[in-house]
């Protein structure tokens, strides 16, 4: 019975850290959309100042906005042309 008590617990464990993830990648493709939406010219050029602003009107935190920018340059999907400008690979 304790054994079957433990099993539970580690599966709720793992679908509250799945769930979670999936979270995580939802919002993450949530701005890639936004990013998508606001380059929508010839240099797919965009202020970070645009972003965070049409993000937070989402219903980003601004501390989570710039982790997800983060995680988009090291996944090489974004990167800084110069300071506060954002540009698509």
């Amino acid at each position: 019975m304790v054994d079957d008590f433990e099993k539970l617990k580690k599966y709720q464990s793992f679908l509250q850290k799945s769930i979670i993830k999936e979270r995580q990648i939802d919002k993450k493709i949530e701005l890639i959309t936004i990013i998508n939406h606001l380059t929508a010219g010839p240099k797919n050029l965009v202020q970070k100042e645009q972003i965070i602003i049409e993000a937070n009107s989402r219903g980003f935190s601004d501390d989570e906005i710039e982790k997800l920018i983060q995680e988009l340059k090291r996944d090489n999907i974004i990167y800084e042309t110069s300071p506060g400008y954002i540009k698509k690979r």
